[in-house]
């Protein structure tokens, strides 16, 4: 048998108004009383009934979360925090991939609006597009975004600090003694722009010459940049990649090509996705909880549907992880 509040209520000796209220967020109910509450709904495997509930509030209790992509486990991490905050509260997530593309991610917003109460998003939109949001947000849309921000758009927001995630990779190669440091550069996307600032700070500032080369987020994006620079020669010691996955592609490019990581050339990733210490040569990268970003994004966005607070901008730290590729670990 399902169980129902009338059990919560019973093995807590409340009443079933208060479990309700408690499961439904209600002010009046203290936030000591609802963690009691909903730590024991959730001990007891209690499943809201969504369609009741929907008819009673006028919510869908369904969170949108709109993410580039599912194939590497940095996003999918991203999504369980957000379910370990929203699922005791009663919240589902409906997760779309949107390939990096920009009219996908269009139509998936679209679509997912009049079905959920929120969305969160990490964007593959340019800073241009960010009209997009503005009408939507300024039509009602209760929105978050995370990993990634549209520079103009007045919107709560989970990141790193990119910048800083550009300067701690490019720091640690120059400490290592490494001179001819190049980069592999994302899309134009917010993470990429501030990690390809923060490389070139970092270059400036011990007076070497900036060496870049477009590139994406993808494995595909870091082998085909690579070998297109194995085969234009000049090729760098060290090589600071935009995230994980672009430096697994260019790292497995540079093996085929019969060069040796780090020994012929090192490199330092972002985004410390979950295999990237079980490499042949482990990666090192920089890395910041994606768990606590999700959780954090599912507090904003919750904060808006409940009409509490406005505009919040969350950034967690990252932090370099030292392993074999970049000639240290």
């Amino acid at each position: 048998m399902p169980v129902t509040l009338e059990d919560i209520a019973r093995a807590l000796n409340v009443s079933k108004m208060t479990v309700s209220r408690a499961i439904n967020n209600h002010p009046e109910i203290s936030s000591e009383t609802r963690a009691r509450i909903l730590a024991t709904a959730q001990k007891m495997k209690y499943r809201p009934n969504q369609f009741a509930r929907a008819l009673m509030t006028k919510q869908s209790y369904l969170i949108g979360i709109v993410v580039p992509d599912l194939m590497h486990s940095y996003f999918a991490e991203i999504c369980r925090g957000v379910e370990a905050h929203a699922r005791p509260v009663g919240y589902q997530n409906l997760i779309c991939s949107t390939d990096e593309e920009p009219r996908k991610e269009m139509d998936e917003i679209e679509a997912l609006l009049s079905r959920t109460d929120g969305l969160i998003v990490a964007s593959a939109l340019s800073a241009s597009d960010a009209k997009f949001y503005k009408r939507l947000i300024s039509d009602g849309a209760k929105i978050v975004l995370i990993d990634r921000v549209l520079d103009g758009l007045r919107c709560s927001a989970v990141t790193t600090d990119d910048v800083q995630v550009g300067t701690l990779a490019t720091e640690h190669l120059i400490k290592l003694g490494y001179r001819k440091i190049g980069h592999l550069r994302g899309p134009d996307v917010s993470t990429a722009l501030k990690r390809l600032q923060g490389y070139r700070e970092a270059m400036s500032k011990a007076k070497l010459k900036v060496l870049v080369r477009d590139c994406g987020f993808t494995e595909t994006d870091g082998y085909a940049a690579m070998q297109k620079w194995i085969a234009a020669g000049d090729l760098p010691s060290a090589i600071f990649a935009g995230n994980d996955p672009a430096a697994i592609g260019a790292m497995a490019a540079a093996n085929e090509a019969g060069l040796k990581v780090p020994d012929d050339v090192a490199f330092v990733g972002a985004g410390s996705i979950h295999y990237g210490d079980m490499l042949g040569v482990p990666l090192t990268t920089v890395s910041w909880s994606k768990a606590e970003m999700g959780q954090a994004a599912a507090t904003l966005l919750l904060e808006l549907i409940d009409g509490k607070k406005k505009n919040r901008i969350i950034r967690i730290e990252p932090e370099l992880i030292v392993r074999r590729s970049c000639g240290a670990g």
